[in-house]
């Protein structure tokens, strides 16, 4: 028996992506019975104090000072916003910081920190089972450190969320497949999805002269209880990330596993390369795990 997520961290930073994260890790913390653990960090202007400079006037500090309270401020709101849309104005059980909720029982928890939202992240991420993130280009703060943070500072899986999150996504996973040990790290982080997906693929992109194959991932997957169906492509002239989405959306996937930033010692592995683009184009919810 698989144990399913119990602790579900989420990023909302109050910009573009927030709302969709949010919707992610409610759907997964309904779906999975698990405390879902909102989190919202806001910068502390002394942390830029370094980047700034000795020879600043006060009156320049001052305005520095400001702007960030003022940032602050104006992501607090539209966090707000979002929270009363989706939990307490929607009569989500709620839960508060620090207290443990009942296991399998479903309830949001928000936590509000000052400090850098990358740190934070990767303290917080390694107890949690998955981690979602909005997409990289729709964040407000600094979404590259946040993401490097919880892919190669956390230790667990990285959920990313789409711009729009379709409810109950994961019934049709795709898997894109290259053998790396990133990619089994992934397959088995995703295993409380993959057993209970109507449909899984695994999808490989075939290069010259390789050995992958698409069967032994499936077969491991079988002894799992998962039944996947098996799809290797060639890839054109396309990137590999354009490639994959593509052939996700050919098996109406409605969301994507795969391994992160793949460094085998003889080459970047096919996937490696793939990472940004996907992060950047995937129009489903893409977990992710390095």
């Amino acid at each position: 028996m698989h144990m399913g997520w119990a602790t579900v961290l989420a990023v909302t930073d109050g910009g573009s992506g927030c709302e969709a994260a949010m919707t992610a890790a409610i759907d997964l913390g309904r779906r999975f019975g698990a405390r879902v653990d909102f989190l919202h960090v806001e910068n502390d202007a002394r942390d830029l104090v370094p980047y700034v400079g000795e020879g600043m006037s006060a009156s320049a500090m001052e305005q520095i000072m400001a702007s960030v309270d003022a940032r602050n401020a104006a992501q607090r709101e539209a966090v707000d916003t979002s929270y009363k849309r989706h939990c307490s104005g929607a009569g989500v059980p709620e839960i508060a910081p620090g207290l443990t909720a009942k296991p399998g029982e479903f309830a949001v928890c928000m936590n509000r920190v000052t400090g850098r939202e990358a740190e934070q992240v990767e303290r917080l991420g390694r107890l949690s089972d998955v981690i979602v993130l909005p997409r990289p280009g729709a964040v407000e703060g600094d979404g590259e450190a946040t993401l490097d943070a919880a892919l190669f500072g956390s230790g667990r899986p990285v959920l990313i969320a789409p711009e729009k999150v379709g409810q109950g996504f994961g019934s049709r996973i795709a898997v894109a497949w290259d053998g790396s040990r990133e990619g089994a790290a992934a397959v088995s982080a995703a295993m409380p999805l993959l057993e209970a997906a109507e449909e899984v693929v695994v999808i490989t992109a075939r290069e010259s002269g390789d050995e992958i194959e698409p069967s032994e991932l499936a077969r491991f997957l079988a002894g799992h209880g998962v039944t996947a169906k098996t799809w290797a492509y060639t890839p054109g002239s396309e990137s590999i990330a354009d490639g994959l989405l593509e052939q996700a959306e050919h098996a109406r996937a409605d969301m994507l596993v795969m391994g992160a930033y793949g460094h085998s010692r003889l080459r970047e592995r096919i996937l490696g390369g793939a990472t940004q683009g996907i992060l950047e184009r995937a129009k489903v919810p893409v977990l992710m795990m390095h």
